[in-house]
């Protein structure tokens, strides 16, 4: 069994426990699942995470309590029938005047049972919501994210070669979108990331359209917006394709949106805000008099979530540097007519943007196939 945390789990427990002491915290109870694996690779479904000066503790059920203490060693690992009255036990054992838990992770239930408990043990331990200081350590990928990001954004430009290949007149949104997700599924992405969003014709003017039976015809927008896992870390990508043709109005509407995603990604600089990289891209939908139909912020953090930080839109107020990977996805959208969106996921680096996404978005037009559902 392993004796020490493998690399970078032991660094990332020294910058978290160096944050909690500049917050007076004495222990942070780590719920969020995704920060959970982020400080010590446990993908198990039930477990927190307590983290102090003294390192990192494990706490889980019997059944991930073996499998945990192999990956992480024993003095690492406790079984823990009751989380609540785990952490109480040990704020009690090790002294601590004060217990930090993650307030915008932790369910309502769950903060009262955890503060109930601790109170009633008379320790005289203060518990409060502490938020953010995991997730500013997540921020910046390091070398080993940033690969399993690369892994996960091949596979999504692979499902839209494959979406491309068999495209058919007559086929419906939810085969289409069935096929690429089997694609991926079988290639060897987890988890999908969120349910595949295919939309077709005036479904596609809906951002967040769900697949269902409309048949797709020629001419008409498909949005296929899509994201692989690879060992736990996300990509997202959107394509929007035509078969056959493109015509008026989305042949502007196409030439408008890929612009103003390669504004974005050729401009943009490390140090630059996020509202600024916003901009970039909503002026050129403002040039071409579309602005009211650009719905939404430019993009967002990419991780171990599909939605983090940064928030890449005109409110934001952060700062993106080298190693902070988010997505370009402006989109234009005409109101029971259709929509057009282009997303990479890209990688600051080296003091500009770097897209993990190759599927191509310079030819949007498939070739008409016949075939099951046509002629």
């Amino acid at each position: 069994m392993s004796s020490s945390l493998p690399s970078p789990f032991d660094a990332r427990i020294a910058k978290l426990s160096a944050a909690l002491h500049e917050s007076s915290v004495n222990c942070l109870v780590v719920s969020s699942r995704e920060n959970v694996r982020y400080l010590s690779g446990f993908a198990g479904s039930a477990g927190w995470v307590l983290v102090s000066d003294r390192g990192m503790l494990l706490a889980t059920d019997s059944r991930y309590i073996e499998r945990a203490r192999w990956d992480l060693g024993e003095s690492r690992v406790s079984l823990a029938a009751n989380l609540h009255t785990f952490v109480a036990s040990y704020a009690a054992a090790n002294g601590f005047a004060s217990l930090g838990f993650e307030g915008k992770n932790l369910p309502y239930a769950d903060a009262l049972a955890l503060q109930d408990t601790v109170e009633a043990s008379a320790i005289g331990c203060e518990v409060r919501a502490v938020d953010g200081l995991v997730e500013q350590l997540r921020l910046v990928k390091d070398a080993g994210e940033l690969s399993s990001i690369q892994r996960a954004a091949k596979l999504a430009d692979g499902a839209i070669l494959h979406a491309r290949a068999v495209l058919r007149r007559g086929m419906t949104e939810g085969e289409l979108a069935w096929e690429v997700e089997r694609w991926m599924r079988e290639q060897g992405s987890g988890r999908m990331p969120f349910d595949v969003i295919v939309a077709s014709g005036p479904n596609s003017a809906l951002p967040h359209a769900a697949p269902g039976e409309r048949a797709i015809s020629e001419g008409e927008p498909v949005v296929i917006d899509l994201g692989a896992t690879f060992d736990g870390y996300c990509s997202d990508l959107t394509r929007t394709l035509f078969l056959d043709h493109m015509g008026p109005p989305f042949d502007h509407v196409y030439t408008t949106v890929l612009a103003a995603h390669m504004a974005a990604l050729n401009d943009a600089r490390t140090g630059t805000s996020a509202s600024a990289v916003d901009e970039l891209a909503r002026t050129v939908i403002r040039e071409a008099g579309l602005e009211d139909c650009f719905t939404h912020g430019l993009g967002h953090g990419v991780g171990l979530e599909v939605h983090e930080r940064p928030a890449v839109s005109g409110r934001s107020n952060e700062t993106l540097i080298d190693g902070v990977v988010f997505t370009i996805e402006p989109g234009v959208y005409l109101a029971g007519q259709g929509g057009v969106r282009i997303e990479d996921t890209v990688v600051m680096r080296d003091g500009k943007p770097q897209s993990f996404s190759r599927a191509d978005k310079t030819d949007p037009i498939v070739r008409v196939h016949a075939g099951p559902h046509g002629t």
